[in-house]
């Protein structure tokens, strides 16, 4: 049956309200926020700029994109419609360091998003924003497909194409996935491609018919490896179309044995011909035609299964598998409300019934293999292979997960079979709902109740209040953007709020210090006290402030607090701590200098002494039991030197020392300003019964590099010797 002019003015106006809620979710949606898009993009430039594949390193910080080792059709066709836009930005956004995976745990973003990202129509990430709106295009033909796909399985009703059409073009998931750049949006085009296509060629067979299915295969192997499940159904087709049956006498054909030796030839090499090549690479590459080995050693124990998997392992791949298959967006972090997954568990377990049902009706023909291909009856033909399809992908997913962890329970990495599982959950919709009307009095007597158009108009309805009220609110512009992303992440949870920036003016003693916070409000809270302390030497507490805020969860907060620093307090990097009273956290630290700038007074003056040009020593004192250095900033260091005084014998044996960071490290060297001049006791006690040279130096702790004296590359400096007389 061929669909009449309100049916394709149906099928017209789903696809025209999800290319319009498509290209809304790619606007709203900051770039990078679905799973792996930065990647995927890396991988779109790196074949702009360096016009070559890149190649999968086992380190993932040698790796210039995660997806190196994908198959590269889609990103090549990426880059053939990003090619006429300017590259103008790097899409390796820098990461959100304060982002948790756990839903309702701090903001939503997982990179930090930068001023100009906000301009959708700026040069600066215009390719990006091309890229996905590539994406949405190809979401829309695979709608089309699943439409293509339900008319197959039920060709006497239209309105059940619909609904598979509707399924999938109002599915949030799929809307969110499509809107991103991502190669399971082409996965999920090829896939349902290649189901109606071998559907077409087992009931309708042709070597035409078979060569497009072969390559058609082909490009699938060129996009995802999870295609490769796919194929087995070319083949089926093929003997499909061999037993089918004659019109006249419902017996098999019995086509010429080259016939079909030709259609297995056309749908086996034809994807050898045009995929192999890549596989071939991979294999000369990495020893794997499947970039598998390396693959897994690029992501590491993050994405490693490391037990066996356990029936709890797949009660958790159901659950997480089934919810973010319909709506958990941005990177696995923004889920719906429970009670939406339970209606929509109902209608997909009403459609498996349905699908029974089907099934059942027709369970006398199926004795006989040969009618499931019969022309008069194509529709068995084609939900045995949605069927299948399905089944395929799913078996090639539970392998997966056997090495992959929880990263890989997505219900994105099933798309491949997103257009026949739309065109199963609409026929056996139809189904289900018909033996409700048949059982329920109240649905028989009102036998014209458009039951699908409620349930397409249900998904619609689904999809924007997902995009209005689910992702808008978490990606909300200009506070997205806030605060600064050269600013240190501080990621304190504290009091209901997430403290996610501080800035913060180095103070001295008898003056205050200027503390702004840039904090997330996880949780509502009213006159809630929030206390800020700064500790010294040995704990001591050397100034203090409390203030009371009201905010509401979800508010970003840029709250300025002055805190009082006590004149007698020594110089020291003090230690900020921030809470509730009775429950502070440390937050950071700050520089409190002394009142007035020290000025050294060496008893033993030095000249030129400089230590890698990051100290000079300016001299030294010497009372028999403390030797105290006096040092200078040469410049500011971000390194705390460890400073020393070491005693040695006539041989160079060390025989007595005084190793330490100055001051006892409360005022290290990473925070003295460049010729701040700073004293250094360290108690030494010298032998006397033989002659000794008495050294000073400094070095790193981490590596034990010493500094060298800039005016005789020695790496200590000769203060002063002793003899035994």
């Amino acid at each position: 049956m061929k669909p009449d002019r309100f049916t394709l003015y149906g099928l017209g106006i789903i696809i025209g309200l999800y290319l319009i809620l498509g290209t809304a979710y790619s606007v709203v949606v900051p770039l990078g926020e679905a799973p792996d898009e930065v990647d995927h993009f890396l991988y779109v430039r790196y074949l702009l700029e360096q016009r070559a594949f890149p190649v999968m390193q086992p380190a993932a910080v040698d790796n210039v994109t995660m997806e190196a080792n994908q198959p590269p059709l889609f990103y090549l066709l990426n880059a053939a419609i990003t090619a006429f836009f300017p590259l103008t930005a790097s899409a390796d956004l820098p990461a959100n360091a304060c982002y948790s995976f756990t839903p309702g745990h701090g903001r939503a973003h997982f990179y930090l998003h930068d001023w100009t990202e906000q301009h959708v129509f700026a040069d600066t990430f215009l390719a990006f924003r091309a890229a996905r709106l590539l994406s949405v295009a190809l979401g829309a033909a695979t709608v089309w497909l699943a439409f293509v796909l339900a008319r197959q399985a039920a060709p006497a009703r239209p309105s059940v194409w619909l609904l598979a059409a509707g399924l999938l073009a109002f599915n949030p998931q799929f809307l969110f996935i499509t809107a991103s750049v991502n190669n399971d949006v082409l996965m999920a085009l090829l896939g349902a491609g290649i189901v109606a296509l071998s559907v077409r060629a087992a009931t309708r067979p042709s070597a035409k018919a078979f060569a497009c299915l072969g390559m058609l295969v082909g490009l699938g192997l060129l996009t995802k490896f999870a295609l490769l499940a796919l194929w087995p159904l070319a083949i089926l087709a093929v003997l499909a179309a061999a037993v089918r049956p004659h019109p006249a006498t419902d017996k098999p054909s019995h086509p010429h044995r080259q016939t079909v030796i030709w259609h297995l030839l056309l749908v086996s090499l034809l994807p050898v011909l045009m995929a192999g090549w890549w596989y071939g690479r991979a294999y000369r590459l990495y020893g794997d035609p499947l970039a598998w080995r390396v693959h897994l050693q690029a992501k590491g124990e993050q994405v490693l299964r490391t037990a066996p998997l356990t029936l709890a392992d797949l009660w958790d791949f159901a659950l997480i598998h089934f919810q973010s298959y319909w709506g958990w967006f941005g990177w696995l972090k923004l889920p719906l409300p429970g009670w939406v997954y339970g209606f929509i568990g109902m209608l997909v377990l009403l459609a498996v019934i349905g699908v029974v049902c089907e099934i059942n009706d027709w369970r006398v023909e199926i004795k006989r293999p040969w009618s499931l291909c019969a022309n008069s009856q194509p529709q068995h033909v084609a939900l045995l292979f949605n069927l299948l399809a399905v089944a395929a992908i799913y078996l090639s997913l539970l392998r997966y997960i056997q090495t992959i962890n929880w990263s890989g329970y997505q219900g994105r990495l099933a798309f491949a079979a997103a257009g026949p599982a739309a065109a199963l959950l609409a026929v056996g919709m139809a189904c289900g709902f018909r033996q409700m009307a048949a059982k329920s009095t109240v649905i028989r007597t009102v036998p014209r109740l458009p039951v699908y158009h409620f349930v397409v108009l249900g998904f619609l309805c689904l999809s924007v209040v997902t995009l209005l009220f689910v992702l808008r609110p978490a990606f909300a512009r200009p506070a997205l953007f806030r605060p600064a992303i050269d600013l240190p992440r501080r990621c304190l949870e504290v009091a209901g709020l997430q403290i996610e920036a501080a800035q913060v003016a180095d103070g001295r003693a008898g003056d205050a210090v200027a503390l702004t916070l840039h904090s997330y409000a996880q949780e509502t809270a009213i006159a809630q006290p929030l206390h800020v302390q700064i500790t010294g030497r040995d704990g001591q507490v050397i100034g203090q402030s409390q203030g009371v805020y009201d905010w509401a969860a979800g508010d970003l907060l840029t709250t300025q607090l002055v805190v009082p620093i006590l004149a007698e307090a020594a110089p020291v990097r003090g230690v900020i701590h921030i809470g509730s009273p009775g429950d502070v956290h440390a937050l950071g630290t700050v520089k409190i200098s002394p009142a007035r700038p020290y000025q050294a007074e060496p008893e033993v003056p030095l000249a030129n002494v400089t230590f890698g040009g990051q100290l000079t020593l300016l001299g030294y004192d010497w009372d028999g039991a403390m030797i105290t250095l006096y040092w200078q900033a040469a410049r500011v260091m971000a390194a705390d030197y460890t400073t020393f005084v070491h005693v040695l014998d006539g041989a160079g044996r060390l025989v007595a020392q005084a190793d330490g960071p100055p001051q006892s490290g409360w005022y290290p060297t990473s925070v003295w300003g460049t010729g701040e001049q700073v004293a250094d006791p360290k108690p030494l006690m010298l032998p006397t019964d033989r002659p000794l040279r008495v050294v000073a130096g400094a070095y790193l702790l981490e590596t034990g590099q010493r500094l060298t004296v800039a005016e005789t590359g020695a790496d200590v400096y000769e203060l002063f010797t002793l003899s035994n007389e």
